[in-house]
């Protein structure tokens, strides 16, 4: 189709990603332009024969070879995507990297201390059934329960995505979510690899990798933690051994050293409640339900409520004004006889109940009625 339509200028996107040979195959005898447009420095083609790509270096892409040969070509310096907080950690592999003016002027993250955070943790992966793939269900427990801590402060499900190394461990994620399936409906879970070119707000990362030999898998390719790193607008928040990433990948310790010197890096996460501006320190999954099980914290709302009563809720971040809050104490309204009502505060008095005894004039009988 293309010979027969015999363009003079031919267009490639996300060109590194693509093989050499498919990109051959579309020149034509009347091309005179040819534009790839590309970033070698993340996900390389992927050949259905492995073997392949290691031995004849078929995963190298025209756009690669030609950038690796010094062939002239211009390079982007400005990024418009994510807050420099995150950008930072891209100068270890973009030197120069420049922040556009726009990036400065996100919001900070709700109910976190900060807008990044390298959580620490030595919980051993496990391996997946009859695959090579791996899990840890530390990590998906955890990543499940603040992704619910961010919905709870009324984040939509669409601005989070939750994004993991391995096909094994997006499973468990999803299992862990489908114990509350309709909160997180809208949220996104996808393996790194499948997450290129794309981008969301919140960017929840699973690294996997935990165990007795130090090995880190694919972890250690600079171009996946490229990808990962860079799909964030306005907070990353990971998990992972990174003292096991740090001892077998140069990159992967500075990272660590530069979220250690920015104090974003710990074994636990601080939430900060935004009614009583208490801190929770979480480290564990089950510290989100015991420490902030409605967003807030583990003390009680009492706030005043419209009609006098106090919140009975746990302290809560949504719904904060109350506007949508059922109160279930007794309603203090009563009838013009002075009876007081026998519903919960939140419901409609209607007609009182009580039954009195009223005189029938037309018979001169007494009777109990409403």
């Amino acid at each position: 189709v293309l010979q027969e339509v015999g363009c003079r200028i031919i267009v490639v996107e996300e060109a590194a990603e693509v093989l050499e040979a498919h990109i051959v195959t579309t020149l034509n005898s009347q091309c005179q332009h040819l534009i790839l447009i590309g970033d070698h420095q993340q996900l390389r083609p992927s050949p259905t024969v492995h073997k392949l790509a290691v031995d004849y270096d078929l995963e190298i892409s025209l756009f690669e070879r030609l950038v690796n040969n010094n062939i002239p070509h211009v390079t982007l310096s400005e990024q418009h995507r994510m807050r420099p907080e995150i950008s930072t950690y891209l100068q270890h592999i973009y030197p120069g990297l420049q922040d556009h003016p726009s990036v400065w002027r996100y919001d900070d993250i709700k109910g976190v201390k900060s807008n990044v955070f390298f959580l620490q943790h030595e919980y051993a992966e496990s391996e997946v059934d009859d695959t090579t793939s791996k899990a840890n269900l530390h990590e998906a427990r955890f990543l499940t329960g603040l992704c619910k801590y961010f919905i709870q402060h009324e984040y939509l499900g669409s601005q989070i995505t939750v994004l993991a190394a391995y096909s094994g461990q997006v499973k468990a994620i999803r299992e862990e979510m489908d114990l509350e399936e309709t909160l997180y409906e809208n949220v996104r879970v996808t393996p790194i690899d499948n997450y290129q070119g794309e981008e969301n707000d919140i960017i929840l990362i699973s690294l996997v990798r935990s165990n007795e030999v130090n090995d880190i898998g694919f972890l250690k390719i600079d171009n996946r933690v490229c990808v990962a790193l860079s799909r964030a607008k306005m907070g990353l928040y990971l998990i992972g051994n990174f003292q096991q990433l740090a001892v077998k990948s140069s990159l992967w310790r500075e990272i660590v050293d530069t979220a250690q010197k920015n104090k974003v890096y710990g074994i636990g996460m601080k939430m900060v409640c935004v009614n009583h501006n208490h801190v929770s320190y979480i480290v564990n999954p089950e510290d989100f339900e015991k420490e902030v099980p409605e967003g807030g914290c583990n003390k009680h709302c009492g706030a005043h409520l419209p009609c006098r009563h106090r919140c009975t809720r746990m302290c809560h971040s949504s719904d904060i004004d109350h506007e949508t809050t059922k109160c279930m104490q007794p309603c203090l309204k009563q009838c013009p006889e002075g009876h007081p009502c026998q519903k919960d505060c939140y419901q409609e008095c209607g007609n009182c109940e009580v039954q009195v005894l009223k005189h029938m004039p037309l018979c001169g009988h007494d009777d109990q009625v409403p």
